[in-house]
Order: C-alpha cells, then sequence, then structure tokens
C-alpha cells in the first residue's frame, strides 16, 4: 500500500484486522493512555490515536512516534472500559506505516529489533532490545542511557534475560504471515 491509496484504504485494511466500529464507541475516558508507560514521551496518546483512527484521519495516526514506541505490554487493552483492543491496533498502525514507507529510519529498526528480539524470546527483554536499537541507529545515544538504566536496575527493573516456555513455532509462523 502507498500513501496515495491511504485515505481510499485504510479502513478495509483495519477492518481487516479489528471492527471499526469498535474503535468509534471510545468514550476518551484516557485510561489506556494513564496505563502507557511511554505516552509521556509519545507525540500522541493511545488515546488520541483512537479517536484519530476512529475519525478517519489516519496519516497523523501513521506518521505518530506513539505506534513504535508502544511495548504491546497490554495495559491500554485489558483496562479499557470498552474493550478496545488498543495494543492490537498500534501493531496494525505500525505494519500499515511500515507498508505505506512513512516510517522513518529509526522507527523501522525500533520496529524490526523488537521483532528480533520476541522471536528470540518470546517475549520482549529490554535491555537487549534498547542495546541492539542504539547501536543500529545512534551507539552515542547508550551513554545517555547509563542514569536510567542503573535506576532500573536498583529498582529490579532490569532482571537477566528469560525465554518464555511457550512453544514459539507459532508465533514464529504469525509473523512470517504478517500477522
Amino acid at each position: 500500500m502507498d500513501s496515495s491509496q491511504l485515505n481510499a484504504d485504510w479502513e478495509e485494511e483495519i477492518l481487516g484486522f479489528k471492527d471499526v466500529a469498535l474503535l468509534r464507541t471510545c468514550i476518551q475516558c484516557g485510561t489506556c493512555s494513564g496505563s502507557c508507560s511511554v505516552a509521556p514521551i509519545a507525540d500522541y496518546t493511545p488515546r488520541m490515536i483512537v479517536n484519530l483512527v476512529a475519525r478517519g484521519d489516519i496519516k497523523p495516526a501513521l506518521s505518530s512516534s506513539m505506534i513504535f514506541l508502544c511495548t504491546n505490554c497490554l495495559a491500554c487493552s485489558t483496562r479499557c472500559p470498552r474493550g478496545i483492543p488498543v495494543a492490537d491496533l498500534m501493531v496494525k498502525l505500525r505494519n500499515m506505516s511500515i507498508a505505506a514507507d512513512l516510517a522513518d529510519v529509526e522507527d523501522r529498526a525500533a520496529a524490526e529489533e523488537f521483532v528480533r528480539n520476541l522471536l528470540k524470546r518470546g517475549r520482549l527483554y529490554e535491555p537487549e532490545f534498547m542495546i541492539r536499537y542504539a547501536m543500529r541507529t545512534s551507539p552515542l545515544s547508550l551513554l545517555s542511557m547509563r542514569d536510567a538504566a542503573l535506576s532500573l536496575f536498583k529498582h529490579g527493573k532490569l532482571g537477566l534475560p528469560v525465554k518464555s516456555n511457550a512453544d514459539l513455532r507459532d508465533l514464529k509462523k504469525k509473523f512470517k504471515e504478517g500477522g
């Protein structure tokens, strides 16, 4: 899909994944944004992304940093009083953005490293993800992450990598199929 087709095809593309009508039931309560750990550093909050898509204003959503910063922790989806699958929407928008060539180099690198890390372990191991991402985009940025990493380590947030017990064959198959 190229960016000229977005206006005509966006709803069909998303409807093939989740019902856009459900997005339109959003009451804009902000629970998703309040639950999101990356909302403070993104250009749009999850609530704003849902609102943009529900209104049909798809291009800003596809160019948003939020869809690439989303870690798919599912806090937004599980806490939504309307049952809107916000995290699933972020994945779909991320894939659409890459397909339409709207993602910048850093966002594309983040998405690729996220998937690589997930397929390797069955879950995200944030330190490895951040190091690999920084090495691809800006190795010197690792120096600026030093203080944050120490703080996270002190609070028990940076443990040793754990491999999921889940069978990764289904996950790998879904990614190959574009899911």
